[in-house]
């Protein structure tokens, strides 16, 4: 699953990835799942690092993460999303 914001469209600024292959960037560091990828100049979001804990405070529960996702972008007014257990 991931979580992302974008400008014009095709510019991704954050991405979250909670799942899947680790992260390599073009440091040769490598980032395991969960990781954050953040918009950087000459990069675009092929960097990623740890989610910060002060920021993601359960990366294990989905409808938190998503909470934190938004308010880590800075959405001024997050719309009414409520996760179904099971679905996903």
């Amino acid at each position: 699953m991931k979580l992302q914001t974008r400008a014009r469209t095709k510019i991704r600024l954050v991405r979250l990835d909670l799942g899947g292959r680790p992260h390599r960037n073009d440091d040769g560091t490598v980032v395991q799942p969960p990781h954050l990828h953040l918009y950087r100049e000459g990069f675009h979001d092929r960097w990623a690092i740890t989610p910060p804990s002060d920021k993601f405070s359960d990366l294990d529960d989905l409808q938190v993460t998503l909470d934190d996702f938004m308010r880590f972008c800075n959405i001024v007014q997050p719309p009414h999303i409520r996760i179904q257990k099971g679905l996903i």
